[in-house]
């Protein structure tokens, strides 16, 4: 992994964070899923959960690395020690992180709500969101407000890893 140095204190801080992919199969089934997580344990036991439980045992499931298959996430931006935690959650949920699939972050980059919420103001004014015009349709008052290329950026470093199962 490649890392950086901190002037500051001299220490290796790492440059990217890694969400590890799994190849996940069943004894007696044809296809191999992949899925994201800390440990082949913790791959099995997705994969489990997933299963009929009457007629899947976990001890026919079995977990490899899937390397190829591994993203990077960025670090946590220094941006994101400014924000409060309100903030944070609205940013995460324009950037569209679930807490049970978090790798499927990013697939939206909006949130609707009142022109004047204080929050996204906020995140206006830090330069991660911009407010849109107000549609013609929908609640009097109410606008889009779309994520920046560093919202996007900030949001992805706050992003976990994995699923909070």
């Amino acid at each position: 992994m490649a890392e950086a140095t901190c002037t500051k204190e001299k220490h290796r801080m790492p440059e990217a964070r890694v969400r590890k992919a799994w190849r996940v199969t069943v004894e007696g089934w044809d296809e191999a899923e992949f899925y994201f997580a800390h440990t082949a344990g913790e791959a099995r036991m997705a994969c489990w959960r997933a299963l009929d439980r009457e007629r899947g045992l976990i001890t026919k499931i079995t977990a490899r690395r899937w390397k190829d298959k591994d993203e990077r996430l960025p670090v946590r931006s220094p941006i994101a020690d400014d924000l409060s935690e309100k903030e944070i959650h609205c940013l995460l949920h324009a950037f569209g992180v679930k807490e049970y699939e978090p790798w499927k972050a990013g697939y939206r980059d909006y949130f609707y709500t009142s022109a004047s919420n204080e929050k996204m103001q906020n995140l206006v004014r830090k330069g991660l969101m911009h407010s849109g015009v107000e549609p013609c349709w929908g609640a009097h008052g109410h606008v889009y407000f779309h994520l920046t290329e560093l919202g996007k950026h900030v949001a992805l470093s706050l992003t976990p890893l994995y699923s909070v199962r």
